[in-house]
């Protein structure tokens, strides 16, 4: 009898031995579509786009963070599911629809639009394992992005496909989770709004409240108001197209080839560097005493360092939040016309003073609407730090290493002139004659501020020679 216990008894420590190092349980196969863990009760939204919106449905825009440890994508499927219910247009499929759109003096006139249907057909989820490290987080990304491309049916009968677009990327040292959506869904400030409440609700927090939808409002308050006229106004208003002395530079410039420039500037660096220029523009008169350059107007000064000479610029600016819809997903972005001289410091004083205006009124952006001039510019300045702000996008874990941008967008940068007149670049000058405007993005690392800029040869040698330069050529069309 002692025996036959014994023998039972090592019976049963194999039996659990094998349970413990057996196969465990598996979650369910992630679905390769996410939608809205619920909807609104009533037939679906129909969300009309703004003309700027129009123009820019055929266009993806491919963003992606950058994690040193993986966060689990079953949980990041489920927290998405329930974000998309908080932001329904995500979800949604871009359709042509006949809309009143209110026109000057309060008239509404019927014209048709793209809209976004609010069907819940949700967006595009795939999880991948890589047996490799992850690409660098500086300089254009590619190859990681299912792009938000066929969005808009041809000849405008029927759905096209997902506007969101989420990988979820597993690799040896760390994790990517890559962003592609419409640029007609949204730009990357509406896009951050998004993470933002996703993040949250993966950390089991309030969202916030849901998404404002109604595009046309804005558009309509910009369109449609009766700003009080300013002064400084005009100086941020490029009224003449390209002239005959543009035309030469632009020939003159016809065999040079463009290439994007990427590098990291440490945040030490950035300190420093602000506090030195700072003090010189002080001594100089040209910024009040208590004024300090901010992080992206040291980047900006930088590449103007590189740049050499006096040049007519654009900034693209956010005016959402002065308007009063900081919830607002959608496309909007304004154009701030200035004239830089050549002395970088001087310039970065000049987008100081002179931005501050189109950064704080409203009468700015709706004057600005009613003079509809396509402007002529040589660099275009935009900075994404604080929409694609790396603190509100954890998912519950440490901070992001960085945010990279897909190498498709400098691709259609570079050769689609329609694109960059949409844009605000206007006329044809530019680093290949063709109307290729030089552009700087700012982007935001852990460890400092990601400059991209596509700069003609001169220039971009000059700013390779002071930083370690990854170097980027934009396909030929």
């Amino acid at each position: 009898e002692s025996a036959a216990q014994t023998f039972l008894l090592m019976v049963a420590t194999v039996e659990a031995a094998c349970e413990a190092c057996g196969p465990k349980a598996q979650h369910p196969p992630l679905p390769g579509r996410v939608c809205a863990a619920s909807c609104s009760p009533g037939p679906p939204a129909l969300v009309p786009l703004s003309l700027i919106e129009q123009g820019d449905c055929d266009a993806a825009l491919d963003v992606a963070f950058f994690w040193p440890q993986r966060l689990d994508a079953h949980k990041l499927a489920s927290s998405l599911s329930q974000a998309l219910a908080v932001f329904p247009c995500c979800a949604g499929r871009f359709i042509r629809r006949s809309v009143f759109v209110e026109q000057a003096g309060g008239v509404p006139v019927k014209e048709s639009r793209i809209c976004i249907l609010c069907n819940n057909a949700g967006c595009s989820f795939n999880h991948r394992s890589f047996d490799s490290k992850a690409p660098p987080v500086v300089g254009p990304i590619t190859g990681l992005f299912d792009r938000a491309l066929g969005t808009v049916v041809k000849g405008g009968a029927g759905e096209g496909g997902p506007l969101l677009r989420v990988n979820v990327l597993d690799f040896q040292d760390g994790q990517v989770l890559a962003l592609s959506f419409s640029h007609g869904l949204s730009d990357v400030t509406g896009i951050g709004i998004f993470l933002q409440s996703w993040s949250r609700l993966h950390c089991g927090e309030d969202p916030g409240s849901k998404s404002f939808d109604a595009r046309l409002i804005l558009e309509g308050q910009v369109k449609n108001g009766f700003p009080k006229l300013e002064s400084e106004y005009m100086a941020l208003h490029r009224q003449e197209l390209g002239n005959r002395a543009l035309a030469q530079k632009a020939a003159a410039a016809a065999a040079e080839r463009p290439g994007v420039a990427s590098f990291l500037l440490p945040w030490k660096e950035l300190d420093s560097l602000a506090e030195t220029y700072s003090k010189n523009l002080r001594g100089r008169r040209l910024i009040f005493d208590s004024d300090t350059l901010d992080h992206a107007e040291v980047a900006y000064a930088i590449v103007m360092e590189a740049v050499g000479k006096a040049i007519s610029a654009s900034v693209w600016l956010d005016y959402r939040e002065i308007f009063g819809y900081d919830r607002l997903l959608g496309h909007v972005r304004g154009v701030a016309d200035i004239e830089l001289p050549a002395d970088h410091l001087a310039a970065a004083a000049v987008l100081r003073k002179k931005l501050r205006v189109a950064r704080e009124s409203t009468d700015f952006w709706c004057w600005k609407a009613q003079h509809n001039v396509q402007p002529t510019a040589e660099i275009i300045f935009t900075s994404w730090l604080q929409a694609a702000d790396l603190n509100v996008c954890g998912f519950g874990a440490v901070t992001p290493l960085g945010a990279g941008l897909g190498g498709g967008f400098w691709q259609r940068w570079a050769t689609s002139p329609e694109a960059r007149v949409r844009a605000g670049a206007g006329g044809a000058i530019g680093g290949n004659g063709r109307g290729c405007t030089s552009l700087v993005v700012l982007l935001p690392h852990s460890d400092g501020v990601q400059v991209q800029a596509l700069l003609p040869p001169a220039a971009m040698t000059r700013l390779c020679a002071r930083y370690t330069c990854g170097v980027f050529y934009p396909c030929e069309p």
